[in-house]
């Protein structure tokens, strides 16, 4: 579809797939919720054609549609730096986090990501909630995928429930493997009843599916390529070392290193689709230093 976004509002040009759907229809393939439908039809936030809907029931045919954004502001105290924006659209803003850096903590936190974020959209006119998409662990560098519109945000939710939105994970571990050689990792995982904050492999735990490939191996370091079936906590981390690949520097699972400066996992690359246009984006992080050690011996 095409649309154009204006400070307060998107105005779409439907295509021929709307020609004989409802406003109501529009509005559940987006996700909206029934108390924020009833909500945008009584404060007069769906046009067609400039003139505002009054049933979900009518048509869009070959009218423009009208959503009206909310004069919101972001509901996070702002951080003195602003986040590192490395990819903006209408619709999202992807952010390079730090090792060490939190995604949101106590709601006075000036610290962490969402903090930096806050400062970002302010100062770039971002006017809407401070809402990352995902979350990183504390140590985990990498990139994190933030809604600028709350209207679409229901709907990049159930993209990335439904593993349409896809993280690619780089990891430094020690153990031995061969580049090429791929692997998946089934084991369910549960929380450790004697460490709090830790996770292990538990037959009693949840789900978890890790596909990884060894990139790399270099003087008894091996590099990982690893993508996410499931989002459980510590997931990467915890089926890594159970199969005798712990990352280096991982406080919880892994063995110092001081051939690398930070613990070896690395969010890089993002590939999501626009809400509107359906245009397919892949985003690869900046160079990472400690990735470097491998450059000439990847796969």
């Amino acid at each position: 579809m095409k649309y154009t976004r204006l400070e307060d509002r998107i105005v779409i040009q439907p295509s021929q797939q709307y020609e004989k759907k409802t406003v109501g229809d529009f509005l559940e393939e987006y996700c909206i919720s029934r108390k924020n439908r009833y909500l945008m039809l009584q404060n007069h936030e769906i046009l067609l054609d400039d003139i505002p809907v009054k049933s979900q029931e009518e048509t869009i045919s070959e009218r423009s549609l009208t959503i009206l954004l909310p004069d919101q502001e972001p509901d996070w105290p702002a951080a003195d730096e602003p986040c590192r924006v490395i990819y903006e659209d209408d619709f999202v803003y992807i952010v390079r986090k730090d090792a060490g850096c939190i995604i949101h903590g106590e709601n006075d936190d000036t610290g962490c990501l969402c903090a930096r974020a806050a400062r970002w959209q302010t100062d770039h006119g971002v006017h809407a909630p401070v809402r990352p998409l995902h979350r990183l662990d504390k140590d985990t560098q990498g990139l994190v995928l933030f809604s600028k519109i709350p209207f679409f945000q229901p709907w990049l939710d159930s993209q990335l429930s439904q593993k349409q939105i896809r993280r690619h994970y780089l990891a430094i571990t020690r153990g031995r493997s061969e580049p090429g050689k791929k692997y998946t990792f089934r084991d369910r995982i549960g929380r450790d009843r004697h460490q709090s904050g830790v996770y292990r492999v538990s037959k009693t735990g949840v789900e978890a599916v890790t596909k990884a490939e060894c990139l790399a191996a270099k003087n008894g370091y091996l590099l990982f390529g690893c993508d996410l079936e499931t989002g459980r906590t510590h997931q990467i981390r915890v089926h890594l070392s159970a199969h005798g690949f712990p990352i280096v520097n991982d406080p919880l699972y892994g063995s110092a290193s001081r051939d690398f400066r930070c613990m070896g996992l690395w969010a890089d690359e993002i590939t999501f689709r626009s809400p509107l246009t359906r245009k397919k984006h892949r985003i690869r992080d900046f160079e990472n230093e400690d990735y470097r050690f491998f450059e000439g011996e990847k796969k």
